[in-house]
């Protein structure tokens, strides 16, 4: 008898493990349906048994509590490392009462009355509106203060005006925050004379960041302010879309609204504070443990700002440690700068107040200030083929792609696959211009803003 195998029988047999593979994938999805459908309707049936989607995200929480566990055990040293690091860097805030003002406050009453809007300082029924927003005390003690600011940078344009003003400042050691919003209008001293309105901190920035912070420091009293983080149109719409709101450019549109609120931009302000509340209160996890690192080393890519790494690690670290948010219920506190005579709403950004706000602005106003009106796809297509003519000028080519790709331009473009498109073509031509030039650093900072946008968008996109 020959010891040769049979070819054929083997030969049938590799061909039925893929239909035994089939099998078995089929039986396992039609019990797994059956689990999650009968699990379902016990949970319709018996009071307080969780239904399958409770269920779900409690095993993930858990997955990502433990996940979260391993990640500090293995680099508790590098943590604790950074941490000091934000306590050497905190500054001493000892202020008892909230003496927060307006520039304006500071001038000689002659000077005020010559100011074209006199922001009204002393009133009972303002006082109280706005000391219901936050009746907790200021923060006290060791303090790091980081200024927020959206600007209005229009397509490909490097001036801007710092239009969305948010202090951010973070006691460490008590692991409270508090959000201080500051209208873009409120009065500060830029030398122009009384009777414009050119002397307000909105057009502060332009003057550059040194400056501008230190103009920030004045008016709120909170401490040095020594960072900031710097967002534009474009990449708050990849911000939106990163913490996982389906419908970003509407979000967006309701935080820019401003014109069809009776309180005008103090009301845009205060919006927006309480967005980034609920989102530092709900959303805080991600930027912890391993998948925390991943998305913050990118998030620094895909914004401006003088942060660092280490130093983000090291802030997140020290109020995770302290059970931030769930460990005191005034663990994220709004204010506003400076005082107005207003009554402001309470407008949370969910689906419904999103519309009637979108709905109500396009009866008022034939087109409200949300963003650039234009083809930002056909814009972006146009710089694109311009670049690829010029290929052999690599000093043009940069001149013409460098702002819109800071700007991450193309995130304006909402069908997925043509933004896609249009993205890639920019930075390959920009990457390869800067390799001409011999300048490989920026070159592999193109790179780097395509890997970050890979983790914080594409990553949303699939999942």
């Amino acid at each position: 008898m020959s010891d040769t195998p049979d070819k054929t029988s083997t030969a049938d047999g590799d061909a039925a493990k893929p239909k035994r593979f089939r099998i078995f994938l089929k039986r396992f999805f039609v019990w797994t349906l059956m689990i999650i459908l009968l699990w379902w309707l016990a949970s319709a049936m018996i009071p307080g048994l969780p239904t399958p989607a409770r269920g779900g995200r409690a095993l993930l929480s858990l997955f990502k509590t433990v996940s979260d566990d391993l990640y500090q055990a293995a680099n508790k040293g590098e943590l604790e490392k950074a941490a000091r690091m934000v306590q050497d860097e905190a500054s001493e805030h000892r202020v008892e009462v909230d003496t927060a003002k307006s520039g304006a406050d500071r001038l000689p009453a002659e000077r005020r009355k010559r100011l074209p809007a006199v922001p009204v300082a002393e009133d009972s029924a303002l006082r109280a509106t706005m000391s219901a927003i936050s009746k907790t005390p200021v923060i006290r003690g060791r303090v790091i203060n980081i200024l927020l600011v959206g600007i209005d940078s229009r397509l490909g344009v490097r001036n801007a005006r710092g239009d969305a003003l948010h202090l951010i400042t973070v006691n460490p050691d008590s692991a409270v925050v508090e959000i201080m919003s500051i209208p873009r209008d409120t009065y500060c001293d830029l030398g122009y004379p009384d009777t414009t309105s050119f002397n307000i901190i909105t057009n502060a920035r332009g003057r550059g960041y040194p400056s501008f912070l230190k103009r920030i420091e004045e008016l709120t009293n909170r401490g040095p302010v020594k960072y900031y983080v710097e967002v534009g149109f474009s990449q708050a719409l990849g911000v939106l879309e990163m913490l996982g709101y389906n419908d970003p450019v509407n979000t967006l549109k309701f935080l820019r609204t401003r014109k069809s609120l009776p309180a005008g931009d103090v009301q845009r302000s205060y919006n927006q504070a309480v967005f980034i509340r609920q989102n530092l209160l709900s959303k805080f996890s991600l930027f912890t443990g391993a998948t925390g690192e991943l998305i913050l080393t990118a998030g620094l890519n895909f914004v401006t700002t003088n942060l660092t790494r280490e130093f983000c690690k090291g802030l997140i670290y020290s109020l995770e440690q302290r059970g931030f948010p769930d460990h005191r219920k005034d663990a994220v506190r709004v204010r506003m700068l400076p005082l107005y005579k207003i009554r402001l709403k309470e407008m949370t950004a969910d689906s419904a107040t999103v519309a009637r706000t979108i709905a109500r602005t396009k009866q008022l106003v034939s087109d409200e200030d949300f963003g650039p009106n234009i083809d930002v796809t056909s814009s972006l297509r146009k710089h694109n083929r311009a670049a690829l003519a010029d290929s052999s000028r690599p000093g043009k080519v940069i001149s013409r792609l460098r702002r819109l790709s800071e700007q991450h331009a193309w995130l304006q473009i909402q069908d997925y696959r043509t933004r896609i498109g249009v993205r890639d073509t920019l930075l390959n031509c920009l990457e390869r211009a800067y390799r001409q030039q011999g300048n490989h650093a920026d070159a592999d900072r193109v790179i780097d803003i395509r890997r970050a946008e890979d983790v914080l968008i594409q990553k949303q996109k699939k999942s």
